[in-house]
């Protein structure tokens, strides 16, 4: 891994600690996820994207067949807000 050193304003410093917290995560980890999805959004997996235009209604039905009709555990639960 390598190390950087960013500046945030303190108002965004304050709202990503507050988001890690309530998400029981380091803010470094926090600050990693945030900016894998904003590049992820912003160059596309263009393996993924060719998968996906051959990807079919009937494809995923098949998939989703597989997963059991069950309900989560607690702990996979989503949160709500």
């Amino acid at each position: 891994m390598n190390a950087i050193h960013i500046e945030l304003p303190e108002r965004v410093h304050e709202k990503a600690k507050e988001l890690a917290q309530v998400k029981a995560m380091p803010l470094e980890r926090l600050m990693v996820i945030a900016l894998v999805e904003k590049l992820s959004a912003m160059f596309p997996d263009e393996k993924l994207e060719e998968r996906a235009r051959h990807a079919s209604e009937t494809g995923f039905d098949e998939f989703m067949s597989d997963v059991p009709d069950i309900e989560p555990d607690d702990y996979d639960r989503l949160l709500s807000k």
